[in-house]
């Protein structure tokens, strides 16, 4: 039986053991935490504060033999210690807010004041990703028009048009479910709007403790779930009334 918790009602800290960290040496990875992240000289919350990145900014993986392999689990948000190199300062972050995704940083990335993410997403995947392939297009008389789109890194992007929703049912491979839910997060263009779409987050989690799906409950409404392969699956919704996820 799967567990939902709401993310405005549950503040938890869960120290466990893992694998270790997913990024590799020198890997570019970009911050997404919107007030910004800490970076501290030793690998803990106690640790001596040497800098705090600012959201967006991208950031060097440096791996070291002695791995961490402690996981902590603030607000549903998974991540270890890793060490980073910064406008050559080094020091730790907490990777629950760090990301090989890049952030969204131009106009047509970010939601409006109505917070429909699907124009915003559909248009950062066009722009943050290469087509490999010319787009299938099926079309049903009567009905709806399905595009598939196949990006590098297998990632694709499907849209389905009809008279009463416009649907983009999205993969991503090499990201967590957290990477996703950050990523439209900093599509939000303010404070209060980000604080509102966490207030309608809920994260639902296996028998086992994984965190498995995150739905928004938005007037448009949002779901990003952990497939069995691996992948992240996106499915965002737009002037569809009946839909129900």
């Amino acid at each position: 039986m799967k567990k939902l918790i709401m993310l405005s009602l549950i503040a938890s800290v869960l120290a466990i053991t893992v694998k270790a960290n997913h990024f590799t040496d020198q890997e570019t990875v970009y911050i997404t935490a919107p007030s910004g992240l800490t970076l501290r000289e030793a690998p803990n919350v106690n640790s001596r504060i040497v800098d705090v990145i600012p959201f967006g900014e991208s950031v060097n993986v440096i791996i070291e033999d002695d791995e961490f392999e402690k996981v902590e689990r603030i607000d549903w948000i998974d991540g270890q210690w890793i060490k980073v190199e910064f406008e050559g300062m080094s020091g730790y972050v907490f990777d629950g807010f760090v990301s090989s995704l890049p952030v969204p940083m131009y106009e047509f990335e970010l939601v409006d004041s109505d917070l429909n993410f699907t124009y915003a997403f559909q248009s950062w995947m066009d722009y943050r990703y290469t087509e490999v392939m010319a787009p299938d297009t099926i079309m049903k008389e009567n009905e709806f028009i399905r595009v598939v789109h196949h990006f590098d890194n297998d990632q694709t992007l499907i849209e389905k048009d009809d008279a009463t929703f416009f649907m983009v049912d999205a993969t991503l491979s090499n990201v967590r479910l957290t990477d996703v839910y950050h990523l439209l997060m900093g599509m939000m263009p303010s404070k209060v709007n980000r604080q509102y779409v966490a207030e309608q987050s809920i994260f639902i989690e296996d028998d086992t403790g994984e965190l498995k799906q995150i739905k928004m409950l938005l007037p448009n409404p949002v779901r990003i779930t952990k497939l069995d392969s691996g992948q992240i699956n996106i499915k965002l919704y737009s002037n569809y009334t009946g839909c129900s996820l």
